[in-house]
């Protein structure tokens, strides 16, 4: 991209109590010519103090800028992990070439969970399903595209230490802006530990970052994503937004006089020159509205198995999944709802006072547009027993006065697993030695696991019923002989540990 001689400016911010973002000036097009006169700041760094940290701006001196501002050639946003690394080399900024006009180097990959990446995509989506925008993280290779680099630090590429975030702003003055940038690419640096299980302000980064690349400027309102103040919660673009949060010694980066104090002064949008900015119009504006959503999502219980025997206080997982993005996600026993998740993992917990008998599991999903789906399994919480004897069920064993699924049954006690979905009773313990098989919860000083089980002890006065001799004298009765007879490898219980109630 060719660029004028007219300055460029980076704003660098760091801020360690709310999103602190970096902000870039690139040199943009304008319509009419530019100035062809150099800043007496070109390749200078002017930092200002702010709620203990700093922002700076930085002046470089710029290359020929095109005639007409660039048309969007684009609707797709690429969340850009860096699997393996990303190396970012200088020059115009141009995301299929890896090259960027605010820095340069090896980005580490994302370091954080899979849990807490598929947060941050379900925000993100969520944040651009009222826009024909699809947010990826799928590489679009050489194809027209808008990216977010959503990992290492921000040192890595030569800013200072402890930025959050970067971006081009394609504003040669106030008001003198382009609205879009051709194969824009934008830093979040969520390996900083900041971000440390913080989907949704790694989220919020990425989406004040792209959006800077459109011409959009700060604003006060903390709960739109281009705001410093602080805000519990997923952000959602907004219109008629004050501009502002980002004032210091009574004006904005780019000079304009600010009005108020604290977080919530304000100042001319740089973008348009104007007390207010339109976001939502104008990035409907850009890329269009959502096509109309009639698409349900996908839901599936992932634990308990259908027709479980499942014991008081058994977790129920699921996964629900969208075209689009997902509102919520509900789980009911019974018809009682155990509470609405707008959030994954989707996981909840039944009531420790479940009723012997059968029991009915609905999980409910919605998304954005209001269209459900819902998934239905059955389990039961077996009939009372004193013996093995005494359960009828195919395959059962007496558990804590209890029929459950025994070692005879898919999934039952003592049955070999790799995670709790594995199991009827949702756990899957492990000994840390390799072997690993369905349990469930147990007193230690009073067992009462079934015939070929003890209670192994695994801390907090809590235990699990484990494969292995038990006091019982293979009668069918309940155990209650602790961990005598345990194979003598699970003595030393230092490496037992119980993957109980939640997914692998």
């Amino acid at each position: 991209m060719a660029r004028s001689c007219g300055p460029v400016v980076t704003l660098v911010f760091m801020k360690r109590t709310a999103v602190a973002v970096v902000l870039a000036l690139s040199a943009s097009a304008a319509a009419a010519p530019v100035s062809k006169s150099v800043s007496p700041l070109s390749g200078k760094t002017v930092y200002f103090e702010r709620n203990g940290g700093q922002f700076g701006l930085h002046f470089v001196a710029p290359e020929a800028l095109p005639i007409a501002p660039p048309a969007v050639d684009t609707h797709i946003l690429f969340m850009n992990k860096c699997t393996g690394g990303c190396t970012v080399t200088s020059g115009t900024t141009d995301n299929r070439t890896d090259k960027s006009d605010i820095g340069h180097g090896n980005l580490t990959q994302f370091s954080q969970s899979a849990a807490v990446w598929s947060q941050v995509m379900s925000c993100m989506q969520s944040t651009f399903s009222r826009f024909n925008v699809t947010v990826t993280d799928v590489d679009p290779g050489t194809t027209p595209h808008m990216e977010v680099l959503v990992a290492g630090l921000g040192s890595q590429i030569g800013e200072p230490q402890g930025v959050l975030g970067v971006a081009d702003f394609p504003c040669q003055s106030i008001g003198n802006c382009q609205t879009f940038m051709s194969n824009a690419m934008v830093f979040d640096f969520a390996n900083d530990p900041y971000y440390t299980n913080n989907p949704l302000e790694i989220c919020s980064t990425a989406a004040q970052e792209i959006a800077h690349t459109w011409s959009l400027d700060h604003v006060v309102d903390a709960s739109d994503p281009m705001t410093y103040n602080s805000y519990n919660g997923m952000r959602q673009y907004k219109d008629a937004q004050k501009c502002g949060s980002d004032c210091q010694g009574g004006q904005s980066p780019f000079g304009s006089t600010c009005t108020g104090s604290g977080g919530q002064a304000t100042h001319v949008c740089a973008g348009n020159n104007q007390a207010t900015q339109n976001e939502v119009s104008l990035i409907t504006q850009l890329f269009g509205g959502s096509a109309p959503d009639t698409t349900p999502p996908t839901v599936a219980i992932t634990a308990p198995n259908n027709n479980a025997s499942v014991m008081p206080g058994f977790t129920i997982t699921a996964t629900v999944t969208d075209d689009q993005a997902v509102a919520s996600a509900e789980a009911k026993l019974d018809g009682t709802s155990l509470g609405v998740k707008t959030a994954t993992p989707y996981s909840w917990t039944a009531p420790a006072t479940l009723s012997q008998g059968a029991h009915t599991i609905v999980v409910i999903g919605t998304d954005l547009k209001g269209n459900t789906a819902m998934a239905t399994e059955s389990v039961t919480y077996g009939s009372g027993c004193m013996h093995d004897s005494d359960c009828t069920g195919a395959n059962e064993v007496c558990n804590a006065g209890i029929c459950v699924a025994g070692p005879g049954a898919q999934g039952g006690l003592g049955s070999p697993c790799t995670g709790n979905s594995d199991c009827a009773s949702g756990s899957c313990g492990d000994d840390g030695a390799g072997n690993k098989y369905c349990v469930s919860s147990c007193n230690p000083l009073a067992s009462m696991c079934p015939s070929g089980f003890s209670c192994l002890d695994t801390g907090g006065g809590a235990g699990v019923c484990w494969p292995g001799a038990d006091s019982g004298g293979g009668t069918g009765g309940c155990n209650t002989g602790g961990n005598h007879g345990a194979p003598l490898f699970l003595l030393g219980l230092g490496a037992m540990f119980l993957i109980r109630r939640r997914r692998t």
